[in-house]
């Protein structure tokens, strides 16, 4: 595969740079591009109060807002790396960066809630090209092991800095400008990356003889699309009702056939050979099970921080930052490490990390300050930074780089699909902890039926319509109901921990990365 540099005259061979230094320009462009699509997943929550009262949304629309765009992100991210092999990562990359500008822009303008869900949706679709289109373009800008693995642990740091920034920029553009704000903010960053990456960034020989899998990637998105929509409405819908249950009956059928169309293509979208390389199959577990856990985490942290202990969105982002800025050092710091004492060791590391931090949280209880769980929050970080990053490095090494879009893909989607599980599957625990106990806790209360029911169902807005002589106990019995309940989720994000442990201990080969 040769590749040229437009704007340059660096040329190189099977992806590999030459001996020009990468302009950091190019750089910062393509880290500035990735940083917008981290960065909209957390601001858009801050600005949830504000869409309600200017659109009139209602919850479930407010949930839509969030969830349209997770649905359509998770469901692309491997076609997006597998287009990414066929056509050629500059062109997919900077066409998606521009789609993800013009689409925040159709955000901001949206008048109603059916426009802005379209809107979110598109965002979406743009956004899961440039995650794993980044990693391709990182593979054939950086030949040496080590310094790819130093720029994949850059890119995760700029995830963990737009993590961070989310809550805090987005309280601050939504109280001073509103809503819309939050959309606004992408354009300049956006226009500006893709111009530097239209002239600075190489264009690289697609592999023209691989066939687009149409038929794959429709039952992928299928599959996943059903699997998706199952874990994010069972709550609601009750996972024993017939549409949640033909839903996870569709997406077993579907991908069960995904993986026998793919078995016997001859170009597939997904190589199941790739998981003959046991660190193919360990990114994946690892990156399913250590985000899913710790994504549980933190959407159970930011409800009891904020509905339970009464803070505001910016409140309980800033009591976040120690554990996102953890995240942005450990994935540094992870990588370097890597390099030294092996990616199995690290990768360890990090899910005992993340498994202790949330075994830690179980030692936190009802109305408990921040000096209770400050220590917590930094082992999550620590873990995710650890346990990501080198996985991700690591299972790029294992398949060919031809296919590193493909590849870069497969570690994506698992993350991206573990994330929306544990946040299934954590609050589908805390959800009937609080069924069972509040109507006990509740019981010799002088409450209506309907309220105790209401509160059990997890609608705690007829507490502060109580009398005042009632209303402390009421918050008091369901704050620790609800509290009690995240013990529970936690402990399963341990689990879910133990098997990544296990996994690196099985699967991941020992010694320095860069052998």
């Amino acid at each position: 595969m040769a590749e040229t540099t437009a704007g340059s005259d660096r040329t190189t061979a099977g992806g590999e740079t030459g001996t020009a230094p990468v302009s950091p320009l190019l750089l910062i462009a393509l880290f500035s591009g990735l940083f917008l699509v981290f960065l909209d997943t957390t601001v858009v929550n801050v600005a949830l109060p504000d869409l309600r009262d200017k659109l009139g949304a209602d919850v479930s629309g407010l949930q839509w807002v969030v969830d349209s765009y997770l649905l359509t992100f998770s469901c692309l991210l491997l076609g997006a790396g597998a287009l990414a092999d066929r056509i050629g990562a500059k062109r997919l990359f900077v066409g998606a960066l521009l789609g993800f500008t013009l689409t925040s822009a159709w955000c901001a303008v949206s008048g109603s809630v059916g426009m802005l869900l379209a809107a979110r949706a598109a965002q979406g679709v743009t956004g899961a090209a440039l995650m794993p289109v980044s990693m391709v373009i990182i593979t054939q800008l950086f030949a040496d092991p080590a310094a790819r693995a130093r720029m994949v642990g850059i890119q995760s740091a700029v995830a963990g800095l737009a993590l961070t920034a989310g809550p805090l920029v987005g309280g601050v553009l939504v109280e001073q400008y509103g809503w819309q704000s939050v959309f606004w903010v992408n354009i300049p960053v956006g226009l500006a990356a893709v111009a530097v990456l239209a002239k600075l960034l190489p264009r690289a020989r697609p592999d023209a003889g691989q066939a687009v899998d149409v038929l794959g990637q429709l039952l992928f998105v299928a599959g996943i699309g059903l699997l998706t929509y199952a874990l994010i409405e069972g709550n609601s819908a009750g996972w024993g009702s017939a549409r949640i249950v033909g839903c996870f009956a569709g997406a077993a059928v579907t991908l069960i056939a995904f993986g026998v169309w793919e078995a016997r293509r001859r170009s597939p979208m997904l190589p199941l050979a790739f998981f003959r390389h046991p660190h193919v199959t360990a990114g994946a577990i690892i990156n399913f099970t250590v985000f899913g856990a710790m994504f549980g985490a933190v959407f159970l942290l930011m409800l009891t921080l904020q509905e339970v202990n009464g803070l505001s969105p910016v409140q309980a982002g800033l009591r976040t930052v120690v554990m996102t800025a953890m995240v942005t050092v450990a994935s540094i710091v992870g990588v370097v490490v890597a390099e030294r004492v092996g990616v199995r060791l690290t990768a360890l590391a990090g899910a005992l990390a993340m498994g202790g931090g949330l075994l830690g949280l179980r030692l936190v209880h009802y109305q408990d300050g921040f000096g209770s769980y400050w220590w917590q929050f930094m082992l999550l970080g620590l873990g995710a930074g650890l346990a990501g990053p080198p996985v991700t490095a690591a299972l790029l090494r294992a398949v060919p780089e031809e296919r590193a879009g493909t590849g870069s893909g497969v570690g994506y989607t698992a993350r991206q699909v573990g994330s929306v599980f544990g946040v299934a599957v954590s609050g589908t625990l805390v959800s009937h902890h609080l069924a069972s106990s509040a109507r006990t806790a509740l019981a010799g209360l002088p409450l209506p039926p309907e309220a105790v029911d209401r509160i059990a169902a997890g609608d705690f807005s007829d507490a502060a319509k109580l009398p005042e002589r009632i209303r402390p106990q009421v918050v008091t019995e369901i704050g620790t109901a609800f509290v009690d309940g995240t013990h529970i989720a936690y402990a399963a994000g341990a689990g879910a921990c133990a098997v990544a442990a296990i996994a690196a201990v099985l699967l991941l080969k020992g010694g320095r990365t860069a052998d």
